[in-house]
């Protein structure tokens, strides 16, 4: 009844636009790199035709092609659920032979839960394509006159 509909599609052609930086090392990096790189795909249609002749003439100066490219950076917020010291009650006690064990042992532990929004430890990077300025400044001033 609920069954998921596959669909066989065949390759395009891409550009593939390669983006690097520097960060903290990641946590599960066991030689602590601070060098990282992703890669952003492009059909022919999402890219501007000027872009696409650039890109046929070969080698290409980085900050020329910058000007084609619109990045943008977000953090979501997450919600996550903590312990609400305000409110709970955490027994008095002592580990003995590794086991938690209650200096009253008729206490009973109150834990209060609340939900709070805070940043999200993942930053969303989104990759556009623009037009170039002198696209940009052709289109503002319209169609021309010949």
């Amino acid at each position: 009844m609920d069954c998921q509909r596959i669909t066989e599609e065949s390759p395009v052609p891409a550009y593939q636009v390669t983006y690097s930086y520097w960060g903290r090392p990641m946590v599960s990096d066991e030689y602590g790199n601070t060098y990282f790189t992703f890669s952003v795909y492009f059909r022919q249609d999402e890219i501007s035709p000027r872009l696409r002749e650039i890109l046929a003439l070969g080698k290409t100066r980085r900050a020329a092609l910058e000007e084609f490219f619109e990045v943008t950076t977000s953090r979501a917020t997450a919600q996550q659920i903590v312990v609400d010291s305000a409110n709970s009650t955490l027994c008095d006690g002592n580990y003995l032979d590794g086991n938690w064990t209650r200096t009253n042992p008729k206490c009973e532990d109150k834990i209060v839960y609340r939900r709070v929004a805070s940043a999200s430890p993942y930053i969303i990077v989104r990759v556009d394509p623009a037009a170039s300025r002198i696209e940009a400044a052709a289109a503002a001033s319209g169609p021309s006159r010949k």
